[in-house]
């Protein structure tokens, strides 16, 4: 590594951009090793091992009641794992499709841009098989 530091250091007050091949001759490294100590650097990027769930989880297709009041609509929440981002849900209730969004607002800051897409999507989705 601090052979491959000098040479970088030399190249760069040269002003020369330096190649993949330039890289594995400067250090005797065979690519397999550039490789193995790559994935190292960026495995210390993240501890995720996944950043997406989308689950779909079929509900009654009739009305539901508690104490007479008719269940209106339903919103799937799907829980978060530690370190991931954002979790999608998706269930049916009497006739009707509800998504639902649960994001890490540190690494999904703009869910509600997200959620206001999904939307958007799904009435052109409508639109069109109505026209069709």
């Amino acid at each position: 590594m601090a052979r491959i530091g000098y040479a970088m250091r030399g190249a760069a007050q040269g002003g020369q951009s330096v190649g993949a091949d330039a890289l594995v001759a400067l250090s005797g490294f065979a690519p397999p090793t550039l490789h193995a100590l790559g994935a190292r650097a960026a495995s210390g990027l993240s501890r995720r091992l996944f950043n997406l769930v989308v689950t779909n989880v079929p509900g009654p297709q009739v009305p539901l009641y508690a104490a007479g009041a008719r269940m209106l609509e339903v919103f799937p929440v799907v829980p978060l794992a530690r370190g991931q981002g954002l979790a999608i849900g998706l269930t049916s209730y009497d006739g009707t499709v509800y998504f639902g969004l649960n994001a890490d607002r540190d690494s999904v800051s703009d869910v509600d841009v997200l959620a206001d897409l999904i939307e958007q999507e799904v009435a052109d989705l409508v639109e069109t098989t109505r026209e069709g």
